[in-house]
């Protein structure tokens, strides 16, 4: 039954934790870490759009679909092998397993370039356009039930509280990174590259088996 959050001694309804049983919600409480909320949130997300996988993408589970999407985003520039090392963190070794066997699928193809006949520049295929735009499809639905019964103004609000999120957390970041300079540099949550489209927030979370790129690699040997 629909309620009001708005109506007197209605207690907002969160989604319930996956360790939990039973049919329902449970009542939202104010002693459960904002954390831990925004992660079941993200869990959530990433079972629906696993459930909701468009068939056409199911060939390019993992890395394949970030990658797609990457490429699709940066359709006027010039993406060689070494910007998806960088972008994805992954080794050279890696990046080219990756690349061949999407090649071999038919979802990319490695053009050289005038200038230096030793580079080769990725370009998405006909058959990986198809995937980008169920993808988008796909991410666009979420979306909407997502944010299902929030006001324009609401949404605005939301996003500029995310965005505070975001800044206390990369503040946060920098003080651990400076207090302990022997790890590796960690990556901010918005020094990621931007997802605005909704193909997007498809592509990025239907690794919904939680494997890396490398993982996807050595599973497949």
């Amino acid at each position: 039954m629909a309620y009001d959050i708005n109506q007197s001694g209605i207690t907002p309804a969160v989604c319930r934790d996956d360790s939990r049983s039973g049919p329902g919600c449970a009542p939202a409480s104010d002693q459960i870490p904002l954390g831990v909320e925004i992660q079941r949130l993200a869990r959530a997300v990433r079972r629906y759009l696993g459930l909701t996988m468009p068939a056409s993408a199911r060939e390019a589970t993992d890395g394949n679909a970030s990658i797609i999407m990457f490429l699709d985003r940066h359709r006027g520039d010039e993406i060689f092998q070494h910007d998806i090392e960088t972008r994805f963190c992954i080794t050279r070794s890696t990046a080219s397993r990756v690349l061949t066997r999407m090649e071999r699928k038919g979802l990319i193809i490695r053009k050289p370039v005038a200038r230096d006949a030793r580079l080769k520049r990725i370009v998405l295929t006909p058959k990986a356009d198809r995937i980008v735009a169920d993808l988008i499809v796909n991410g666009s639905r979420a979306e909407d039930s997502l944010t299902a019964g929030f006001t324009p103004d609401e949404l605005v609000r939301l996003r500029g509280y995310l965005a505070r999120l975001h800044c206390n957390m990369d503040a946060a970041l920098d003080t651990a990174a400076q207090t302990q300079p022997t790890r590796a540099p960690v990556q901010s949550a918005t020094g990621q590259e931007p997802s605005h489209n909704a193909g997007q927030l498809a592509a990025s979370i239907i690794r919904n088996n939680h494997t890396t790129i490398e993982e996807e690699q050595e599973r497949n040997q």
